[in-house]
């Protein structure tokens, strides 16, 4: 039987598909485990804190909320300048934007200065910049792992063909974040490292929240760290690259990044201190910047689960036991809110019990992954008719986004939601990584920090009343009909997806009926 040349072609490429999805990596060199160190004894951070009775006899932790992007920012860059010894860096996604390029520049002249640097990146965004990331990995003090990368290094078709093969493998992410300096102080939550996540992007920015912490508990945000740093999911990027880095390379790209660090020094994010070479305080040494407690518990997932080898979620587990235990209210915020059959049953059981639950999410036209979004869409009847309280982000942002375009020429117009946060009866609240959806539970490893500090609780309890105004959330609920509508600030009644495009509506709408739920 004679086929037709295009068939020929075809099976030709499939096959190359397979061989590049499927190829392996090279063996891994033998590798010493990296372990747990004590906090450093020297720098800015161990004398401070070993003067600081709270955390030094009273074994209480200081926390600190980053609701805004500049002061996240600015946070990371005071804690890196204030480094002695080493700085371990976890994220999801690292920007090669203004944000990214600036945050590695300081990484940079840390190393310079001899602080140790560890950075460990998910592939979900490292792909496709070995180059880069294997000449910054040839500095003396820094070292750059990737964690579960692809096989094939850039190009979207290759990376589609071996997400066909290994997609069960490829799936699993590692969604939780790290900022630890001298093992003193971390930054955890929800805010990976980009423009965006620090409202400072021209185009589309996130309202995000993560926390500063400060003490003991450190130490538990450290050995998380330590247990990816040494996992067999992350990769040393050397293996990685197709070409040997060098030393020559490096100095190439720490000179390229000092000239586009000088050609761009009026961007919004360095013109703040202390970027802008103006003096200022350092907030992240003074005690009052701080919430000191011993009431909190940091969680998070084996990183086995980021590598589809682990089983169940000790964050969901964790999650799960606070909800059982709700009596009179809960407040969530989560962006990609897809509670599933079960999660929508149990809260519409909460709420017939007597609970009032307020769930703030994204609106579609907010929402910067519409078929997501469907997810949602499909339980949103359910849950109203039980009582539940819906609540969509406007993609206009929060009133005090007009600042950022009045001061800092920040297109406010288009806004998402990134904050992840639950309130359990007023006595209890989370802060961390973890989505409402499936993704979270089963897939992605996540992290987070339980607190039982009232203050805190109240603070991030009126986080929740703030982001679900009338000025910044649609109300969703029914008509006399019975059918949805959204209302907002301004009185308008609103019957379908407000400000969603045509598009947004076709994607979500496709979603809602192809059996894909348990993986959004």
């Amino acid at each position: 039987m004679r086929y037709p040349v295009w068939f020929s072609w075809l099976v030709a490429v499939l096959l190359l598909a397979l061989v590049a999805g499927c190829a392996p990596l090279q063996p891994a060199p033998e590798r010493a485990w990296q372990g747990l160190e004590p906090p450093s004894s020297e720098g800015p951070l161990a004398t401070w804190l070993q003067g600081h009775p709270p955390a030094r006899d009273e074994g209480k932790t200081g926390f600190r909320l980053l609701d805004e992007g500049a002061e996240a920012f600015r946070w990371r860059v005071m804690s890196v300048r204030m480094a002695r010894e080493r700085i371990q860096v976890q994220s999801y996604i690292w920007r090669d934007d203004a944000a990214g390029r600036v945050l590695m520049g300081e990484l940079l002249g840390a190393a310079d200065r001899g602080v140790r640097v560890s950075l460990l990146l998910d592939d979900i965004d490292a792909r496709g910049r070995d180059a880069t990331l294997a000449a910054i990995d040839q500095h003396p003090n820094i070292e750059v792992r990737v964690f579960n990368p692809f096989r094939s290094r850039e190009g979207l078709l290759r990376a589609s063909a071996e997400f066909f093969f290994r997609g069960s493998d490829l799936n699993h992410r590692m969604h939780n974040k790290a900022w630890i300096v001298d093992g003193h102080l971390a930054i955890t939550g929800g805010r990976n490292v980009g423009d965006e996540y620090f409202e400072a992007s021209p185009d589309y920015n996130f309202a995000d929240l993560d926390l500063v912490v400060v003490g003991p508990l450190v130490r538990e945000i450290d050995l998380s760290f330590v247990e990816f740093w040494n996992s067999p999911g992350a990769i040393g990027v050397e293996r990685l690259a197709r070409e040997n880095a060098s030393p020559e390379r490096l100095a190439m790209q720490q000179g390229a990044l000092r000239a586009w660090l000088a050609q761009n020094h009026t961007h919004p994010l360095m013109q703040m201190e202390p970027l802008n070479g103006l003096p200022v305080p350092q907030p992240v040494a003074d005690a009052a910047a701080y919430v000191w407690t011993t009431q909190a518990e940091f969680v998070v997932d084996d990183e086995a689960k980021a590598r589809g080898r682990g089983e169940g979620s000790r964050v969901a587990d964790a999650l799960g036991e606070r909800l059982l235990g709700v009596e009179e209210e809960l407040l969530i915020v989560s962006p990609y809110f897809v509670p599933g059959r079960d999660g929508a049953a149990q809260l519409a059981r909460m709420s017939e019990a007597g609970v009032r639950i307020q769930v703030l999410t994204n609106s579609l036209a907010a929402n910067d992954v519409a078929f997501t979004h469907a997810g949602y869409a499909s339980r949103r009847h359910a849950l109203l008719d039980a009582g539940v309280e819906l609540f969509e982000l406007r993609p206009t942002g929060p009133p005090r986004w007009a600042r950022l375009e009045r001061d800092r020429g920040i297109d406010a117009s288009q806004a998402s939601l990134h904050t992840k946060l639950l309130v359990f009866d007023g006595r209890e609240a989370f802060v961390g990584s973890f989505n409402l959806d499936p993704r979270s539970a089963h897939t992605n490893s996540e992290s987070g920090v339980f607190l039982r500090e009232p203050v805190l609780v109240e603070r991030l309890a009126a986080l929740h009343q703030q982001g679900i105004r009338p000025q910044v959330a649609y109300r969703v609920g029914r008509d006399a009909t019975g059918g949805l509508v959204w209302r907002d600030g301004s009185g308008n009644a609103h019957r379908y997806e407000p400000k969603a495009g045509l598009w947004r509506r076709f994607v979500s709408g496709v979603t809602r009926i192809l059996p894909v739920e348990p993986l959004l």
